[in-house]
């Protein structure tokens, strides 16, 4: 097992192709792919299955979320990765060696016997994990399952590579004590950057102004991205303006703010124009070029 040091660089994603966590999951907190260094992959559509732009496993608060946020508890872990299905196995090396711990929330290391490679997500102080070695996915749209297990919860032999169980489980993972995130190798180049930013407009005129009686960036602010396959995830503002999702491919998405007490929208701009009737739920159509939305809201007594 070797530790790769590397600085946190490029820009704030978020993922599409399968939310932190199925349906059917008890287990809280959060599990998602990321690049080496933490960086989220818009749609989770991976260049590569292996190295710098290729799978790790993170887990914990997401992106400009606070520390606490969706932690997993602590503990040792097992992984394995499947076809989108979990019928078919990919990972190829013994159970044993999937096995990580996870430190005041989030993933602090290796704990197992492998040679999985390391790396550190800078922004919450966490071990991102290489999910590599594993073959490739039976599925015709490259769509692959990364899973995580509690050890206490794994059912059967963790020194083999593979193990029948029943009780609905699936290579010793059973998804009632499991967080699972889809991902996609492969897809085709990334065409668009969606920028989004949340500001206050404290004299509640409707208007982006500048300067006294204007408007304030609002970090931290949760908002939903609902992507063309249906699959939504929540992220949290930053306090710039930065591509919030980068490599978009292709589609309608559905972009909603959450609501909180005390505010009420006024305000949304999209692409330099205010839209009619702001409301908290904006669809934007990607397509080749970038886009720009920003969320207004005033106080309200």
């Amino acid at each position: 097992m070797r530790m790769i040091q590397i600085r946190r660089f490029g820009i704030l994603t978020a993922l599409f192709l399968g939310s932190a966590g199925s349906a059917y999951a008890q287990l809280p907190g959060a599990v998602f792919t990321t690049l080496m260094n933490g960086t989220r992959v818009n749609a989770n559509i991976y260049q590569a299955k292996c190295n710098a732009t290729g799978v790790w496993l993170d887990g914990g608060p997401g992106p400009n979320a606070p520390q606490g946020a969706a932690g997993l508890p602590n503990g040792d872990y097992y992984f394995q990765v499947t076809d989108p299905s979990g019928k078919t196995l990919l990972s190829t090396d013994p159970v044993i060696n999937r096995r990580f711990k996870v430190t005041a929330g989030v993933i602090s290391g290796l704990s197992g016997l492998g040679n999985h490679n390391t790396s550190v997500d800078f922004d919450h102080n966490a071990t991102t994990i290489e999910l590599c070695p594993f073959l490739d996915t039976p599925n015709p749209g490259g769509v692959y399952k990364v899973w995580v297990t509690p050890i206490g919860k794994f059912d059967g032999d963790p020194t083999k590579v593979d193990n029948t169980c029943g009780r609905g489980c699936f290579h010793g993972f059973v998804p009632a004590d499991s967080k699972t995130d889809n991902f996609k190798v492969g897809g085709g180049a990334p065409l668009a950057c969606l920028e989004i930013l949340k500001v206050i407009d404290q004299n509640g005129d409707g208007v982006i102004n500048n300067g006294s009686g204007g408007w304030d960036p609002l970090a931290n602010w949760p908002i939903t991205i609902i992507d063309p396959l249906g699959t939504s995830n929540t992220f949290y503002t930053p306090t710039v303006k930065e591509c919030t999702f980068a490599q978009l491919p292709p589609g309608n998405y559905t972009i909603i703010e959450g609501t909180i007490s005390g505010y009420a929208v006024t305000i949304n701009w999209l692409d330099g124009q205010y839209l009619k009737s702001p409301d908290v739920n904006v669809a934007v159509r990607i397509r080749s070029a970038n886009r720009e939305l920003i969320f207004g809201n005033t106080p309200v007594n």
